[in-house]
């Protein structure tokens, strides 16, 4: 299987990006198909002379240059471990002396190189921009002189992208996956909801490139983009979304694995706490991650340290000073992005929630504590609730509407009547 992770969407225009989005991943495979031919050249020996035509062609047109350190990057992520002398192993064995000669001189890694190093043959790109864009005539190709542009064209890149995974699949890779990832932490989306359904609306509401079988394409998303991505137009009942929230009992298995691990199969975690209530506590105060549960339990842990070392067990006081220093402390800013206006700050908005010091809120809440007007409450909670920390309720208050607070760590500091936390 070959995989792929894109993670960096710098330069795609926040809307209307279908087209852009096609060519990240073509410009993104096809580099990343040619350090791991790097690897194992034999898969060239299995394409066809028009599939090296047509690998020829698609280097020309979208491979990214690298720089000797990028190439090493992933050439290293690619094989999982490090090697010494690494250059001299890869270009001396793999690549040819020109080759080798120019990227001792210190000269990025361009398409050419690639081409080159591979014995690919040369094309001059005029029949395949005729095949993907066949409405062009030659001579058009001809007089103009930057003739990629050309392949801006959705339909165009669709039948490149297809034709890349069939290539790859053809040198010996099962099938082709590519991850898409952080999309909420692009910085022109702002980490909104709405902003980032918006941003993947046309992409996704094309089924002939999601459900291609040369491919499979994967998202990483919030679950609440569904309703935004639905209204717009998204199939989800042929692309049907996958679930991955960590359960309650997954993460009991996860603490009993550990805890016997470190006990030598001795102890579990009910052992270590001795209340289930505890634990579901825990539990849901790391709102199921596996990576804040271990945090959580680490100032837990330090907690009982200080109030009794000798202990054999985590009391339940360890376990509420540790979940109030983790809930005070906690890293929202590692979340949600840091480069908004003050009035969209991730802990002013926490702050101003803390403030109200209610589980159940309302837009009057807003004006009565910080004197603003109902305009500015409204503005107040849309904001809140596209970090989704709090939700809308289907009940109302006598016709007005009602939130709930969403986020576990604002609930336990609310309990305990915390009404700031420092930035």
């Amino acid at each position: 299987m070959f995989t792929l992770i894109i993670d960096e969407f710098d330069g795609v225009p926040v809307t209307n990006n279908e087209s852009e989005l096609t060519r990240l991943i073509i410009e993104k495979l096809v580099t990343n198909f040619c350090v791991q031919i790097g690897k194992f050249p034999q898969g060239l020996k299995r394409l066809d002379k028009h599939q090296k035509e047509k690998l020829s062609f698609i280097l020309k047109e979208f491979f990214v240059t690298l720089s000797k350190s990028e190439y090493q990057r992933r050439y290293n992520k690619a094989d999982n471990f490090k090697r010494r002398n690494f250059l001299k192993n890869i270009w001396n064995y793999i690549f040819n002396r020109p080759i080798n000669f120019l990227i001792s001189g210190g000269v990025e890694i361009i398409a050419e190189t690639a081409r080159k190093s591979m014995g690919l043959p040369v094309t001059d790109g005029k029949e395949f921009y005729k095949n993907y864009v066949p409405e062009l005539s030659l001579e058009q190709i001809e007089r103009e002189k930057n003739p990629e542009k050309f392949l801006t064209d959705f339909k165009a890149l669709k039948s490149i992208l297809n034709d890349l995974t069939e290539i790859i699949k053809a040198s010996g890779f099962t099938t082709t996956v590519i991850f898409f990832d952080k999309i909420d932490e692009y910085t022109k989306l702002n980490s909104g909801i709405s902003a980032v359904a918006d941003f993947l609306e046309n992409f996704l509401k094309d089924t002939t490139i999601l459900m291609n079988k040369s491919y499979a394409l994967v998202f990483s998303l919030w679950d609440v983009l569904k309703p935004d991505l639905t209204n717009a137009g998204v199939r989800f009942d042929k692309i049907k979304p996958i679930d991955i929230t960590w359960q309650n009992n997954n993460l009991r298995e996860i603490l009993n694995s550990r805890t016997k691990y470190f006990s030598n199969g001795k102890k579990t975690i009910n052992d270590i706490i001795l209340s289930d209530a505890k634990i579901n506590e825990i539990i849901s105060l790391s709102n199921f991650s596996p990576r804040y549960l271990f945090r959580q339990l680490s100032y837990i842990y330090d907690q009982q340290a200080e109030l009794n070392s000798e202990s054999k067990v985590l009391t339940d006081e360890s376990i509420e000073k540790g979940q109030l220093v983790y809930s005070k402390g906690f890293e929202y800013y590692a979340i949600y992005p840091t480069k908004r206006g003050s009035k969209e700050d991730i802990l002013t908005n926490i702050n101003r929630l803390l403030k109200i010091g209610k589980e159940i809120i309302m837009t009057k809440d807003f004006v009565e504590v910080f004197k603003v007007s109902t305009p500015t409450a409204i503005s107040y909670i849309k904001i809140v609730q596209e970090y989704n920390l709090v939700k809308e309720l289907t009940e109302t208050d006598a016709g007005a509407k009602m939130y709930q607070i969403q986020d576990p760590v604002i609930k336990h500091l609310i309990k305990y009547g915390i009404v700031e936390i420092q930035k």
